[in-house]
């Protein structure tokens, strides 16, 4: 990743948690506001110019009206850092969803790169899926060895009569039979992470070029 684009992402950043602070202006707030930068500052977090009416809202309360050309303008400015192809695809690769908050005339650009990006989103998601899934069966087998290697010890153990070591042994046995049938699903587990990985490098590959803008 480029450095620029770093510091493009490090800038977002900054801004909606400037953003944050604004949330219940007071009436300084209100009174020392840079409307254009408010709505700079609005329209790169992806909100729509109708989050004025929020401002609007707060600073009633202490007599102030929002300037709404300034505002309007640095919105527009924003949207226009937010609404990028590069940017909808880093917000597909996070399952995010489009809010309609972009203009027509750069919206198929933005939806094209969150398009993109939920398919990595979703290769990566079936790649964790299919990790946790062979986890999961990991320790099952597990838990299966443990109370195996449990029962076997109450096997040897002083004081039981014959019926119960007969049942013990049944016991196993059962046990043992479930283990190796899961043991036997292991190779398919590891083939269906190894595909999914293989599936997620490759869109990660395909997808590649947005990682050096």
């Amino acid at each position: 990743m480029k450095p620029s684009h770093i510091f493009s992402l490090l800038a977002l950043t900054v801004l909606m948690l400037l953003l944050s602070a604004c949330a219940n202006m007071s009436q300084a707030d209100c009174e020392t506001a840079d409307w254009e930068a408010i709505g700079y500052e609005d329209g790169v977090s992806g909100y729509r110019d109708s989050q004025i009416a929020q401002h609007r809202q707060e600073c009633s309360k202490h007599g102030i009206t929002p300037d709404l050309q300034k505002y309007l303008a640095g919105h527009n400015e924003g949207t226009k850092k937010y609404c990028t192809k590069t940017n909808g695809f880093f917000l597909g690769t996070k399952g995010n969803t489009y809010n309609r908050n972009c203009p027509d005339s750069l919206a198929s650009g933005f939806l094209e790169g969150m398009a993109d990006g939920k398919i990595l989103y979703t290769s990566q998601r079936a790649m964790n899926s299919a990790e946790g899934a062979l986890d999961s069966l990991y320790m099952r087998i597990e838990n299966f060895e443990e109370v195996i290697a449990d029962k076997n010890d109450l096997m040897i153990a002083d004081g039981l009569v014959r019926a119960e070591r007969l049942e013990l042994r049944q016991q196993i046995d059962e046990l043992e039979y479930r283990m190796v049938e899961l043991i036997d699903l292991i190779p398919t587990y590891e083939e269906n992470f190894e595909a999914a990985v293989n599936t997620y490098e490759n869109v990660k590959l395909r997808f590649e070029g947005y990682f050096r803008k």
